[in-house]
């Protein structure tokens, strides 16, 4: 059975609520000397978290977190429109199955297609099919075969499912570092919808953000699916 079925009886009730509590953990490195952790330091502290998990331990996650992202999706996103999410390392819960299963269900699926050239000139994106032939990009991440669709396709997408290694409560979001996605969100339209995927233990009340950085209205975790209080104009689902 595929996870969409096998996931949306589990899920709808968990998912009929957005939990406002938060999820358990979250950074906790000690602070700096001036009382707050650094976007350096905190990526640390989550590469070790996530390197000591096992593969048991991403497997359940994902499991879990497909499913209740599935759930959210269902009835809130016309079944026809554009999903834009990104294909997972290792570390990170497994997005192919929940892009497989986007698929399943009707919705079109763009996947970053990244080039590793100049910053300006790295920002694209590639439609993602059944059967998608992938071929290892820049730092290891999976891109498809097909032509890359340009920067502006992002405006296509209703929600951008985003990677992190963590989240706050209050809609900040630590991504990896060289500023990607921040970049890449320019092109959204108005009103799109930016879901941040974690583990449990990786989300907090609050973390260091700069100008250019993008609130997030949803953090969705194997257990937990926040609001957070973004104070942008996106709604939050």
């Amino acid at each position: 059975m595929h996870v969409w079925a096998q996931h949306r009886g589990t899920h709808r009730a968990r998912c009929r609520r957005a939990e406002h509590a938060p999820a358990a953990g979250g950074p906790n490195a000690p602070p700096t000397e001036g009382g707050q952790n650094t976007k350096a330091q905190l990526r640390r502290l989550a590469r070790r978290r996530r390197a000591d998990r096992t593969a048991d331990e991403r497997r359940e996650a994902t499991r879990e977190l497909t499913g209740r992202v599935l759930d959210l999706a269902r009835g809130r996103i016309p079944n026809d429109a554009v999903i834009a999410s990104y294909l997972s390392l290792p570390d990170e819960p497994d997005t192919h199955p929940l892009v497989d299963s986007f698929l399943e269900a009707g919705y079109r699926v763009m996947v970053p297609y990244m080039t590793g050239g100049p910053a300006a000139d790295d920002i694209d994106w590639a439609w993602y099919t059944t059967g998608s032939e992938l071929s290892p990009g820049v730092l290891g991440i999976d891109r498809p075969r097909g032509e890359p669709l340009g920067a502006p396709a992002l405006s296509r997408a209703s929600v951008v499912i985003l990677p992190g290694l963590a989240g706050g409560r209050d809609g900040s979001r630590l991504g990896m570092g060289a500023g990607w996605y921040d970049r890449a969100l320019a092109h959204t339209r108005p009103g799109t919808l930016l879901w941040l995927l974690l583990f449990d233990d990786e989300v907090t009340d609050t973390l260091p953000q700069e100008p250019h950085d993008h609130a997030v209205g949803v953090i969705i975790t194997p257990h937990h699916t926040i609001v957070t209080a973004d104070n942008g104009n996106r709604p939050a689902v």
